[in-house]
């Protein structure tokens, strides 16, 4: 058995939604409207989900009803493990309107897909919760209490596995063993129709910055993991930031681009940087890079959209276009100094100025920037060694 215990999110706000939805099932089950006994299921046979003849009303009332008291203990526990932050995220208003949404929305999901005897329950509300949480809170990490045999353990687990498996596990089952609680089974279809319901609603409140953004949503989880992807692939060509410098000279090719006059400039720089993004777009990163050198001559310090920026930059070190490309990654640091990975962006720059440009004292500026920044042992071991051959130039 496995029980989640809390979450490693800091509330800024209290929950008094939450809370008083808890307080209201809690106290709903204490006065009987439960169906623990034939008596008190004949009592709630009216506001628990009827699939054959279903009311409005039995969709809000289904869902602060509970079959027994293992039933609402579980519920409870996942509401309070998640609720709180989502409480917290939305807001009291905000919180409660998608909190009976999502029970609401649940009970749709079953008429649809599995409805065939009455339901009851807040799981799938609670569902609705967890796939919200899973979109704003991937990154945190929930306490488990895992029962084996006779031992209990608590165990730190992150938050995006742990609701991944549940949302995957009800997606499952209810392909498979689509029941009602009251009649001893799961309402599967129930909860993952919640579960999709709060992954879609939070998903399009970020992506309509209706909620605010962060550094640590699924989406941009997933945008970095995009990156990351398309470093790789930069990486498997045969680009490497990291190379040490095999000559210390070479021919360089100058290029001399005339710039526009002053009453064209504007327009010029505008279809510059629309040239820019379809090229980007195109994935054609070699003349992207080119079009940002020929938005130099008619811009002063121009800085692109901040995946654009960085894509020319690291397109214009694998070309060994070594101060163009130092240029771009200063206005890079400029312009974004919350990016995920910035003291990889420093380190860069630190070996550009060290190891191409022989700028010391940025150079010297840029490492130790790095090695404040940085967490990998093997990039703060190359930081280390640049320095050291940095302030012995120096020092010379």
């Amino acid at each position: 058995m496995i029980i989640p215990l809390r979450t490693s999110y800091r509330l800024h706000r209290t929950p008094w939604v939450n809370y008083a939805i808890i307080a209201a099932n809690v106290l709903l089950y204490t006065l009987g409207y439960n169906a623990s006994t034939p008596a008190h299921q004949a009592r709630i046979t009216a506001w628990m989900l009827e699939p054959a003849s279903p009311m409005i009303e039995q969709f809000f009332s289904c869902m602060f009803l509970h079959a027994d008291l293992w039933h609402l203990l579980g519920n409870m526990i996942f509401l309070w493990v998640f609720g709180n932050a989502i409480n917290d995220k939305f807001g009291h208003a905000g919180y409660l309107a998608f909190y009976l949404a999502g029970g609401v929305l649940a009970g749709v999901g079953y008429l649809l897909l599995a409805g065939t005897a009455p339901v009851l329950g807040a799981s799938g509300a609670i569902a609705a919760v967890a796939g919200a949480y899973l979109v704003l809170l991937p990154a945190t990490n929930v306490t488990l209490l895992v029962w084996l045999l006779y031992i209990l353990l608590p165990v730190d687990v992150s938050s995006l596995y742990f609701i991944l498996f549940q949302f995957l596990f009800d997606s499952f089952m209810t392909l498979y063993n689509t029941t009602a609680p009251g009649t001893g089974g799961v309402a599967y279809a129930a909860h993952a129709t919640g579960y999709a319901f709060g992954v879609l609603i939070a998903a399009g409140l970020l992506a309509t910055k209706l909620l605010p953004r962060d550094d640590f949503d699924l989406l941009h989880l997933l945008k970095a993991r995009r990156r990351r992807a398309q470093y790789r692939r930069l990486a498997r060509g045969g680009f490497d930031p990291f190379a040490p410098r095999t000559s210390t000279a070479r021919n360089v090719e100058v290029k001399t681009i005339e710039t526009a006059p002053a009453s064209t400039a504007t327009a010029e720089e505008l279809q510059l940087r629309r040239d820019i993004a379809a090229a980007c777009a195109a994935h054609d990163v070699p003349r992207a890079a080119d079009l940002y050198l020929q938005l130099e001559q008619v811009a002063e310090a121009p800085v692109l959209p901040q995946q654009q920026q960085l894509d020319a930059a690291n397109q214009l070190m694998a070309e060994r276009r070594y101060a163009a490309a130092a240029r771009a990654y200063e206005r890079f640091i400029e312009h974004f100094p919350r990016y995920e990975f910035l003291g990889d962006i420093h380190l860069m720059l630190g070996l550009l100025y060290g190891r191409y440009l022989h700028q010391y004292p940025q150079a010297e500026t840029c490492l130790t920037r790095a090695l404040e920044i940085l967490d990998d042992p093997t990039k703060k071991t190359m930081a280390e060694e640049d320095l050291a051959n940095v302030q012995k130039h120096l020092k010379a």
